[in-house]
C-alpha cells in the first residue's frame, strides 16, 4: 500500500519533467525551396493591388422594382432585369412575408430617376426609388504601406 501511494507520485513527476525537457529541444531546420518567396511576394502584391480597387458602401438611391410574396416572381424579375442590363447590380431580399428586388447603385437621384424612366417601360409603373446603401468602387489609389 506505502509503495503505490509513493511510486503514482514519483512517475508523475518524472513524466512531468520528461514533456517539460521535450518542450524546450532546439526545433529541427527546414530547407525552403526559392519558389515560396516568389508566391510569398505574389500574394503581397495581389493584396497590395485589392486594397487600390475596393468597393465601399456609402448613401446613395436604388429603385425597388418588385415587392411580392411569390418567390418565382421575384426571381423572374431579377432575370429579366440580368438579361436587359447585365452591368447593373440587383439585390435580391427576403423580409417576412415579401421578396424585394432592388436594383441599381446610384450616388444621386437624378442618376435613379433616369434609369427608373427606362424600366419603367419593363416593368410597369410601381417603381420606387429609396435611400440604401449602394456600393461603390474605389478609385485606384497607391496602397499605404504595410
Amino acid at each position: 500500500m506505502f509503495k503505490q501511494r509513493f511510486l503514482y507520485p514519483l512517475a508523475l513527476m518524472i513524466v512531468w519533467g520528461l514533456s517539460a525537457n521535450a518542450q524546450f529541444a532546439k526545433s529541427p531546420y527546414v530547407k525552403r525551396d526559392p519558389r515560396v518567396d516568389k508566391l510569398v511576394d505574389k500574394q503581397i502584391e495581389l493584396n497590395k493591388q485589392a486594397l487600390r480597387v475596393r468597393t465601399t458602401l456609402e448613401p446613395g438611391f436604388r429603385i425597388l422594382v418588385i415587392s411580392t410574396n411569390k418567390r418565382d416572381q421575384a426571381i423572374d424579375a431579377k432575370s429579366r432585369l440580368l438579361k436587359i442590363y447585365p452591368d447593373q447590380k440587383s439585390y435580391l431580399f427576403y423580409q417576412s412575408p415579401y421578396f424585394k428586388l432592388q436594383f441599381g447603385n446610384f450616388k444621386t437621384m437624378k442618376e435613379a430617376d433616369m434609369m427608373k424612366k427606362e424600366l419603367v417601360l419593363d416593368f410597369g409603373e410601381n417603381l420606387i426609388i429609396i435611400p440604401s446603401q449602394v456600393e461603390v468602387k474605389g478609385e485606384k489609389q497607391e496602397a499605404e504601406n504595410f
